[in-house]
Order: structure tokens, then sequence, then C-alpha cells
């Protein structure tokens, strides 16, 4: 049976207050029905009600739409996935000319270009935008080689992005208006604030949970709107993109969206994550976990935040069970661990992992860790402190405004792998020390689903 509304929003009602959430939508598809709840405000100011009609960023989630418009057009035969780049945009330059040169749709795709993918820099808004950010990346540094390793890669997406629009003719914007949010039945889906403004929109909200203000930056520049930048959607909306794909590619209505081989290759993991991470593998832009432990992957989805407002994105084929929640700001990952634990236990008896917990016993050897990780969104700089392994984050100041600067003691779970829980938070995050430098140092510090290569 869907589950009763009235259990869900009592739920996440108590769970909002909980984890000081200002406002949230919850879908849940399951025994196809949907099931939608909202609770809090839009805006902490006006104190707009939130209603399942209003719209949030769905941030990254948007890399989903990116990834289905490139394989729509890989079976049209104007893209494909394992040629360079360069065939499609020959003038395209990175650092690196041999990355630029051998760099391929995959890459972008799974994460795994090695380009320091949170380049925030905004091109504008003109029509012209994508392809002017994609020139900028002509002085965007590697963090790791090319097909090394799972790094998230925004500009990657922003580039998939301007894939689409050569390839295709038409703007991004538009394809995927026209190529997805309309066959899909999804007419609220914007990626526009003028298209955003003909429907109630709530606004993100910055600060640590229980000290909440509205944003001053109501928006990330337009020029990412590939990576996820701009589009804002209904919690149902995002919904019907997941039952798309657990048809493998029909929309509700019949139409068919994406061949079945597109879904698996959507689904089919490319590249795996550092163990234990709170993602195990990547297929092509989708997130993949392996719930039963037995090698194979049966829950797809995707995270998505922006400046104060987050998202999260999971289904479950096999059962037909689809969740969506849409946040403006407060600790929504406390809010959406205990969701997705009670929805997807009772809907398909395979429900999130426990949380990790550190090794007490444990006295690693922190020598080869202490150090200064960086990246273009900021550095983390590994210190001891009272016998203490601490991580100071720093963000760059084009990064500033979806992360402020803090401190996390880390825990062992294992000689290179340890926990952080950032301030007001609950949900602590890992941090894999991987690989090793000439002088035996960690090179890479993994952590927030992206490499830091080591500074000094």
């Amino acid at each position: 049976m869907p589950f009763s509304a009235a259990a869900l929003q009592e739920k996440l009602n108590t769970l909002a207050r909980q984890y000081d959430v200002p406002g949230a939508v919850l879908a849940v598809w399951t025994d196809g029905a949907l099931s939608e709840v909202a609770t809090g405000v839009c805006n902490i100011e006006t104190k707009v009600p939130v209603t399942t009609d209003t719209l949030f960023q769905i941030g990254s989630i948007t890399k989903l739409y990116t990834a289905a418009l490139c394989l729509q057009l890989v079976e049209e035969g104007k893209l494909e996935l394992d040629q360079p780049i360069r065939a499609v945009l020959p003038d395209f330059a990175l650092p690196d000319e041999d990355v630029a040169a051998r760099l391929t749709l995959r890459h972008l795709l799974n994460h795994t270009s090695g380009i320091d993918g949170d380049f925030f820099k905004d091109a504008g808004r003109g029509e012209d935008r994508i392809g002017k950010y994609v020139h900028l990346l002509k002085d965007v540094a590697q963090v790791h080689p090319l097909g090394a390793m799972f790094s998230y890669c925004n500009a990657g997406f922003v580039l998939a992005g301007r894939l689409v629009e050569v390839a295709s003719g038409i703007g991004w914007d538009k394809a995927v208006r026209t190529r997805l949010a309309k066959p899909l039945g999804t007419p609220s889906f914007s990626t526009l604030p003028e298209q955003a403004m003909r429907y109630q929109t709530a606004i993100g909200h910055v600060g640590a949970p229980g000290a909440l203000m509205v944003t001053p930056i109501a928006y990330l520049a337009q020029s990412n709107a590939p990576a996820g930048s701009m589009p804002m959607a209904k919690a149902r909306d995002v919904i019907a993109f997941a039952r798309m794909m657990m048809a493998d590619g029909v929309s509700a209505d019949g139409t068919r969206i994406l061949s079945s081989a597109s879904v698996a290759a959507m689904h089919r993991a490319t590249t795996t994550c550092p163990p234990r991470m709170n993602i195990d593998a990547i297929g092509l832009a989708t997130f993949l976990w392996d719930r039963n432990g037995d090698g194979q992957y049966e829950m797809f989805g995707h995270d998505g935040s922006t400046i104060g407002q987050a998202s999260w994105l999971r289904y479950h084929p096999e059962s037909g069970t689809a969740l969506a929640l849409l946040t403006n700001g407060g600790n929504g990952k406390g809010l959406a661990d205990e969701l997705m634990q009670a929805v997807f236990a009772e809907a398909t008896g395979v429900a999130p992992p426990q949380p990790l917990m550190p090794d007490t016993s444990l006295t690693p050897d922190t020598a080869p860790l202490i150090g200064t990780y960086g990246k273009a969104s900021g550095t983390v700089e590994v210190y001891e402190n009272d016998g203490k392994l601490v991580a100071r984050h720093r963000p760059s100041a084009d990064f500033a405004a979806l992360q402020g600067a803090y401190e996390v003691e880390l825990l062992p779970v294992s000689e290179t792998l340890f926990l952080g829980t950032a301030p007001g938070y609950t949900r602590a995050a890992t941090y894999h020390f991987l690989e090793r430098d000439a002088e035996g140092r960690a090179l890479y510090l993994h952590t927030g689903v992206r490499a830091h290569r080591r500074l000094g």
C-alpha cells in the first residue's frame, strides 16, 4: 500500500523541526501511487508556507538530466561516449594538452576527468554563456591524472552541457525543456529564474542550524546550469524522472525518453568510490549503492546542493519505489538520512547502511597524513592538536558562499580512513588518505566526494 500521507506528514513535520530545516517537500512513489507532503516556510522572513507545488533548487540532481540528454544524442549518433570530445569541440583546451586531446564524454559523466571541478567562474547570462565557461577551462589544472579515480567534477558536466548544445543545435536550456521536461509531463521544471517566477519558489538559508539567515545570493552562476546551478522543480517533477528510469526509459504517458540500453548504461558501474564512502560506485552520472553487499547495485539516485538548498533522489527499480526530498537550509542531511531509512526499510527491505563508527582501539601513524591538500574549492589542512588529528577547511573566495571555514576532529576507522562531523551536522563525512608520494606521504585526501591533492 502507498504510504499514509498523514504518517508522512507527521514524520516530516517532526524531523524538520528536529534538524532545523526551514521548509521541505517530500514525495514518495510506491505501489504505483504518489504521496506528497510539505512542511515549513519558503522564506523565514516572509513566512510564506511551503506547499507540494513549491519549486526548490534541485542542484546536482540536474546532472542526471544532462547525462540523459547526452545519451539521447548518443542514440542518435550525434555523440559518442568514448570518442575524444575534440571531435565535437575542436578548439577545446586545458593546461594539460594530453588530457585535452584524450578526454571523452564518458570521463565527464563518471567524474574521472581529473579536471578541478569546483570552478565556479561566472561566464555571464547570454545564450553563449556555457560556451564561454568552457573556454575558461583552458586555465583549470588537473587534480589527478585522466581516468585515475573518481573525483566529483561540476566543470565536467558544464562541458557535457556544451556538447549537448553543439550536437543538438539548440541551447542546453531548450534541450532540457523540449527533450526531457515536456515529454516527462513536468512543465514546471525550470532552468531559468524567469521560468521559475511562474510558480511559488523557495529561497535558500545559510548558516549553521539554529542560526539561519536568508541567503544574500539566490542562485549560482547561470553558466554552470548543466551541473545544477539554476534548475528548480517540484518534488514530483523529480519523481517523474525516477519513474522513467525505473520503467527502462519510458515516461508515465508512454513516451520513450531513453532506450533501455541507455538506462542500463546510466545504472552500470563505471568507476568505484573509495571503500566505505557514502556512495559505492558511479554509473553515467548516477550514484549507485550495493545495499545487500552482494556486489550488485540495486539503489540509484543523486544528491544536490546550491546556496542554502539541498535535495535528494533515491529510487529502487526492483520494488518500484522512489523518494525525492527538497529542502531550503538547516541540517537537511540529517533529515534525509532518517526519511530514507524509514521509507526504504518499509517499502523495500533495503535500508541505507548503518553509519560508520570509529575504531577507538586504533592508533594510526598520522605522520604521513599531516599536510595541506587543496583544489579550486579551497584547502584542507590536516594537523595534530593535543594528540588528535584535525582537518581545517578553508574555502576559496569563489566557494565561500557555499561553505564557510570550519574545523573537524578526525576519528580513525582504519589506518587511512577517518570520520569527521562538521559543526551543526549529524552525519560524519569520510576522509580517505590515498596513494603515496615519493616521501611516503599521502598524495590525496578524498573527502566530500572530491579528491584534494597534497600541496605541502
